[in-house]
């Protein structure tokens, strides 16, 4: 008996890839739909219980070779790639600010008698601008901003352990970030999920069976 041990434990190794390549089929099945449901879903608000406006919406999952394919026109964030080992999640944001009206009153008017209208549209802002011998209005103010956000283990170079980072890169240069409190979650292994409990389980239970 003890001559068919090592035909047992191969049999039950492949009887785990196949299992284990069916879970993999089966989730990137599950995957599939999800991120279906993902790309058609837009964006909703909600108010949080402090009166803030939340955005929320449902999260693509990709592999890395997905993400960078789905990302390369996209120049800024494939160069913040460039940089991770193990990117963990992609964010990719555009932000507006809009302001109605800032009108401001001149303390001394001013002698003479004038108009001036100026608009001013580039990619980053917006705004009509009046200003005449009592003051000047500000209206239909609007700030642009393309946020791209990335979280992982970023390589240190050669011979030295990646670091938990998050990158953000804004495309509206007047945008600055004044504070950032990254945190990554970490889940760790239960015991029953570590190789060095695994594999010895697999190998007696196969021994087991050979008895």
């Amino acid at each position: 008996m003890k001559k068919h041990i090592p035909y047992i434990v191969i049999i039950i190794a492949l009887v785990l890839v196949a299992f284990n390549t069916y879970k993999g089929r089966k989730a990137d099945n599950s995957r599939y739909k999800s991120n279906l449901i993902a790309l058609n879903d837009s964006i909703k608000y909600h108010k949080n219980k402090f009166g803030k406006e939340v955005a929320s919406k449902k999260a693509l999952q990709l592999t890395v070779n997905e993400l960078k394919d789905h990302t390369k026109e996209n120049k800024e964030l494939k160069e913040a790639l460039k940089k991770f080992k193990k990117p963990i999640t992609v964010i990719q944001t555009e932000q507006v600010v809009r302001i109605d009206t800032i009108y401001q009153k001149f303390k001394d008017s001013v002698k003479c008698v004038f108009s001036k209208d100026i608009f001013v549209n580039n990619k980053d802002y917006q705004f009509n601008f009046k200003v005449n011998q009592t003051g000047f209005k500000l209206s239909n103010l609007s700030i642009f901003n393309k946020q791209n956000i990335v979280a992982g283990w970023k390589s240190q170079g050669l011979f030295k352990n990646p670091i938990a980072t998050v990158e953000i890169t804004n495309s509206n240069k007047y945008f600055k970030q004044t504070k950032i409190k990254p945190i990554i979650i970490v889940y760790k292994k239960k015991w029953h999920e570590k190789w060095y409990i695994t594999i010895p389980s697999a190998l007696t239970f196969g021994y087991i069976l050979a008895k």
